[in-house]
């Protein structure tokens, strides 16, 4: 799982100004958040590359998804050096966090590639079976993250709920590119 392929390396050293960027509204879907946030991503370094976008909500209902608005991370990773920058766009601000350090398991998402937004990919899971998990399991949390895996032509969308109760989950994967669902289940 990528998550424990994370280990965080401190901050890196930036101008503050080159650390945030606002957005607006402040709610927004992760193609709306990604400008502001390639923007301190860039400002971090010119040659930073998009490879992770990933959110979470808790105990969400169905409407509350399928808006596909939230809270974002982006990571962001230089050739220049073998650290990825971590940029949230919350509240309305793209924000530079902690430097990390990811797996070589991610190739770069390119935006063009990426044609379905997180509205359409977490509408794509709910149709898969998400929403009946979520209808038998309201207490259970959401993460959606955009990767594009090496082995992989175009980015997918991973979308996972998982009930703290009974450890049960369920998993969708939607191509970013077509947004037909690519793979998923318990």
């Amino acid at each position: 799982m990528l998550v424990g392929g994370l280990v965080l390396a401190g901050c890196g050293s930036m101008p503050p100004a080159a650390r945030q960027a606002d957005i607006r509204p402040t709610d927004v879907t992760a193609r709306a958040a990604f400008r502001a946030a390639a923007q301190v991503g860039r400002a971090w370094r010119p040659d930073a590359r998009l490879v992770l976008v990933s959110t979470s909500w808790q105990s969400p209902t169905p409407a509350r998804l399928r808006t596909g608005r939230g809270s974002w991370a982006f990571y962001f990773v230089s050739g220049s050096g073998g650290t990825a920058l971590v940029v949230t766009v919350a509240d309305g601000r793209a924000e530079a966090g902690a430097e990390t350090v990811l797996g070589p398991e991610l190739d770069e998402v390119v935006f063009l590639d990426w044609k379905v937004d997180s509205d359409g990919a977490l509408d794509a899971f709910l149709r898969a079976g998400g929403e009946a998990f979520l209808r038998d399991r309201p207490e259970a949390s959401v993460t959606a993250r955009l990767l594009k895996p090496l082995n992989r032509p175009a980015p997918e969308w991973r979308i996972t709920a998982l009930n703290p109760r009974d450890g049960q989950s369920f998993q969708v994967r939607v191509d970013a590119a077509s947004g037909n669902v690519a793979g998923g289940g318990p």
